[in-house]
């Protein structure tokens, strides 16, 4: 009796994971189109789309550092027909966010950890260094006069500079700009000093040599940028970061659905036809369960808003 009571329990389940997908995905992005997050996401819609046999249609929606798009996903159904790229602003640095109408960390479940990604400190011609250590010496000789851009509050461009300035102990000014491109426009112009990029754009600014590369920010150097030393091989041996990117949907799936989908990005986000392309994007593909990706998130949310309060980051 017991046998057949649960089985008339999953059997729903089963059933609701086994026929998904009947209709339809809408993938959001919350940040405008043609950077990386919306590279990334297009790239697994198209996949999703193959597995499933069903259109996975990528929509931006940007606004406040990817708020606007993602509160949209929290408060749709948990169905598993709405998903949302799920960007590390959003997800870890939502503490300087203060009067949000939606709680990241409990109306959001990350299903799968799509990448991580380390940034470039950039800085333009005119700044008078060539290394780490020769841009912090000009930082603490002139105390915020160096400007830093970033995609606005709370991006990674933006966590990496307040990271760097916590562990060299030096004062820059923080430039929010709506996206990376108008602060590397900006960087490329003089108008800004230094910026912490994003690795597969900054490879492109690099390689156009309209910008310098002083470090990477990861704990190894950067494929695409193999002269490139890391931040901590420059005398910062405890500075480490890296941005990521996640597959996330409202809170309250189906269990079976939540794993089910969970599994097909994990396959999807580690196949073999995809890595010359995570190559090319300067991405670690992670994956993972949808309880290691959930975990992974609450660490760094615990990290970012130590860091927000201690640097009276919140807006």
């Amino acid at each position: 009796m017991l046998v057949c009571f649960a089985a008339c329990l999953l059997g729903p389940v089963l059933a609701h994971a086994g026929n998904f997908p009947t209709k339809p995905i809408r993938l959001v992005v919350p940040v405008a189109a043609g950077g990386s997050a919306d590279m990334l996401g297009r790239v697994l819609a198209q996949q999703l789309s193959e597995l499933y046999g069903q259109p996975v249609v990528v929509e931006n929606k940007p606004g406040a550092s990817g708020h606007i798009g993602s509160e949209a996903v929290a408060k749709t159904s948990p169905d598993g027909y709405t998903l949302l790229v799920g960007l590390q602003p959003v997800q870890a640095a939502f503490a300087i966010y203060p009067d949000l109408k939606y709680d990241p960390s409990t109306d959001l479940d990350t299903l799968s950890i799509i990448g991580t990604f380390p940034s470039v400190l950039l800085v333009n011609p005119s700044v008078q260094a060539s290394s780490v250590q020769d841009f912090i010496k000009l930082a603490k000789s002139e105390p915020g006069v160096i400007n830093f851009g970033s995609a606005g509050p709370g991006s990674a461009t933006h966590l990496a500079g307040e990271l760097f300035m916590a562990d060299a102990k030096v004062k820059l000014t923080h430039i929010p700009y709506r996206g990376s491109s108008a602060a590397s426009t900006d960087l490329m112009g003089e108008q800004i000093q230094a910026m912490f990029e994003n690795l597969p754009t900054a490879t492109a600014l690099v390689k156009s040599k309209r910008v310098k590369a002083l470090g990477v920010t990861g704990h190894l150097r950067a494929s695409s940028l193999p002269d490139i030393p890391t931040v901590a091989e420059q005398g910062l041996p405890d500075y480490e970061f890296q941005g990521w990117y996640t597959i996330a949907a409202p809170t309250g799936m189906d269990p079976g659905l939540r794993r089910k989908i969970s599994a097909d990005i994990d396959r999807i986000v580690h196949s073999s036809a995809l890595a010359s392309r995570w190559a090319e994007l300067g991405v670690t593909p992670v994956g993972g369960t949808a309880e290691t990706s959930n975990a992974f998130v609450k660490r760094e949310a615990q990290k970012y808003t130590k860091l927000i309060h201690s640097a009276h980051l919140g807006m």
